[in-house]
């Protein structure tokens, strides 16, 4: 082999390390492949592949790769691929099993300690998981990536505080790394250290897959270049991002009143009443050649300056009469919209949304009516529907109407998800179910929300379980049927 090819397929390695320690995972995959071309069978460089198809449960993938490569001459190395690959299909016992015999190799004792951990972390065994991290630590303390995973770690279990001294530990070792970087500022505005938080947040768009921008606008530099200027403001993320960030261009019009707000068309009949200095459009009908500025919303904080949760305003959102869409609810009963589940897109989902199966158990209540908000429906849910006759689905509608539907319900209850920032900012009694983990946004340990007055927040105290906050619930459904009985009398 030649040393300019050997030299090639390192790059194409430490891009592909670089772009799976961010999560870009598609260009960590072409990235190990190029690599793998250059120098075939290199195990180091299959053995990352094989990580990037189980992150990405590609078991098909994996799988060729694991026969393409099978007469490579170290049973064990292949073993390897064999352990992931019982690992990605869910068959924990046999991958414990065959990685721990991986183990006693010393030249793959890290590749299967690696393994070993992600098994740990998907049977929420914590405690081994730290285990290995730390002894991994201990023979390499100049490598910023164990100190990196000690704290991702830390942070997926909701102990931000020492996931951010180990993230910033990595950091001194690796000060470029921007996996780090996005992950303390994660931290800062978890801990509600604001200005620093939203100065970090900018490093999104350090990732190969950052949202779209306008090429033929300008960004501002300060608030003051904005003054009296056409501004044009487009959304990022999810629904919900949109929803909650909408207060801050509010905030803008202090500086200008020439604003134009792009969203995805779903939120533009809901949002457009922010403020009548405030034009809401979709995509579709945006004429972006006519602005001075653009900004996406979610940087609307950095350019004002927030730097204290008690910097952050509270604009209640009023929505246009409409007669038709009126839903006749049975006054005699306590009407609650619903919502457990998110976006199964996100990253994160399986952290924020509630298995129906641990949910269903609000709906016993007899004097209660339930009306499903979200338009989200997995694991056969729908089967189990008729089950309640006082659950009904609105989920079909669109979010005008569900959100003309929520100012008329006596409660929203509702996970992580866009619903619970359309109730927030219509001002409707809510409460939001929040796991233990919960987002940055919510900030931490905290029973209320500086984003929505309206809104109480019932956590879990314990990882992964919901038990409590269910039995919380109970009595603030309890709570509510009473006030409205007094209020009926």
């Amino acid at each position: 082999m030649s040393e300019k090819k050997f030299n090639e397929a390192k790059v194409f390695f430490e891009e592909g390390i670089n772009f799976f320690l961010e999560g870009s995972y598609d260009f960590a995959e072409n990235a190990f492949n190029n690599s793998l071309n250059l120098v075939p069978n290199r195990l180091s460089i299959i053995n990352n592949l094989i990580k990037v198809y189980v992150k990405t449960e590609q078991n098909k993938k994996l799988e060729k790769l694991i026969e393409q490569h099978n007469h490579l001459s170290s049973e064990q190395e292949i073993q390897l691929g064999v352990a992931y690959y019982n690992f990605l299909k869910g068959d924990y016992t046999i991958a414990i099993k065959i990685t721990e015999q991986i183990n006693k190799s010393i030249e793959l004792k890290n590749e299967a300690d690696d393994l070993l951990a992600q098994i740990y972390i998907k049977k929420k065994l914590f405690a081994k998981t730290l285990k290995i991290f730390k002894q991994k630590l201990k023979k390499e303390k100049k490598n910023f990536i164990n100190f990196y995973n000690i704290g991702c770690l830390f942070f997926d279990i909701g102990r931000v505080n020492q996931a951010y001294y180990y993230f910033n530990k990595s950091l001194k070792i690796n000060p470029k790394n921007k996996s780090t970087i996005w992950n303390i500022c994660l931290c800062e505005l978890t801990l509600r250290k604001l200005k620093n938080g939203f100065d970090l947040y900018e490093y999104r768009f350090n990732k190969k897959n950052a949202e779209k921008k306008f090429t033929n606008i300008n960004f501002p530099k300060n608030i003051l270049d904005i003054t009296d200027k056409r501004i044009l403001v487009w959304d990022e993320m999810g629904l919900g991002d949109a929803v909650q960030f909408s207060r801050f261009i509010i905030d803008l019009t202090n500086y200008t009143k020439k604003i134009t707000f792009v969203v995805n068309k779903k939120l533009t009949k809901l949002l457009s009443n922010l403020s009548p200095y405030i034009k809401v459009v979709d995509y579709e009908k945006l004429d972006s050649s006519n602005y001075d500025f653009q900004i996406p919303v979610c940087s609307l904080p950095k350019l004002l300056n927030i730097s204290n949760v008690e910097d952050i305003n509270f604009y209640e959102l009023s929505l246009t009469k409409n007669k038709n869409l009126i839903t006749k609810l049975d006054s005699s009963k306590l009407n609650v919209g619903v919502a457990w589940s998110g976006n199964p897109n996100y990253s994160k989902d399986k952290f924020r949304s509630i298995p129906f199966k641990i949910f269903k158990r609000l709906f016993n209540f007899e004097d209660v009516n339930f009306y499903k908000l979200s338009k989200e429906t997995r694991d056969n849910e729908e089967e189990n529907y008729n089950q309640y006759p006082n659950l009904f689905d609105f989920g079909n509608k669109s979010i005008y109407e569900i959100s003309y539907l929520m100012k008329d319900l006596d409660l929203i209850v509702s996970s992580d998800t866009s619903i619970i920032h359309i109730a927030g900012i219509l001002k409707i009694n809510s409460i939001l179910l929040l796991n233990f983990n919960s987002e940055w946004r919510w900030f931490n340990n905290l029973i209320e929300t500086p984003w929505y007055p309206s809104v109480k927040i019932l956590k879990q105290e314990k990882f992964d379980s919901w038990n409590l906050v269910f039995e919380k619930l109970n009595k603030e459904i309890i709570f509510n049927m009473n006030k409205k009985k007094r209020q009926r009398v």
